[in-house]
């Protein structure tokens, strides 16, 4: 083997070498979480199950905000990583914008069968630290 095709050998095996350890795909960071807890009424009283999606404004992929909600109405938000094959979830949820929309339970659900969703008309904040947001969806 001349020193040329050394050489080349040397390219080539540190280009697929390189590209190896391209494959690796990283994980978006968990922001810091804020815990996030509330009660849900519909028509001015606790709504029985379901569930709650706090999705950010403006929209991101990378995580999902939500909670099911108590027979008491109650929720309390925990936020998992959607490109996470374990779906790791955390309490809480990052600061900022949301739009809200709520879920009830199957048996709640009267459009012929069909999913039923309500989203709150404007958007919630969650800020650092403790946070209380009951939502209110008005007439059932």
């Amino acid at each position: 083997m001349n020193l040329r095709q050394a050489r080349n050998s040397t390219v080539l095996l540190l280009i697929l070498l390189s590209a190896g350890c391209g494959t690796e795909t990283t994980q978006p960071t968990f922001a810091d979480l804020h815990s996030v807890t509330g009660v849900v009424k519909w028509g001015g009283r606790p709504a029985n199950g379901g569930s709650i999606q706090f999705n950010p404004d403006p929209t991101t992929l990378e995580f999902s905000t939500n909670s099911e909600v108590g027979a008491d109405g109650t929720y309390s938000l925990t936020t998992v990583r959607t490109t996470d094959k374990s779906g790791e979830r955390k309490s809480g949820a990052p600061a900022g914008k949301y739009k809200v929309t709520y879920t009830p339970p199957l048996t709640a659900q009267t459009a012929g069968g069909q999913p039923v969703f309500v989203e709150l008309p404007t958007p919630v904040t969650v800020n650092a630290g403790t946070n209380d947001i009951p939502i209110e969806l008005g007439k059932k």
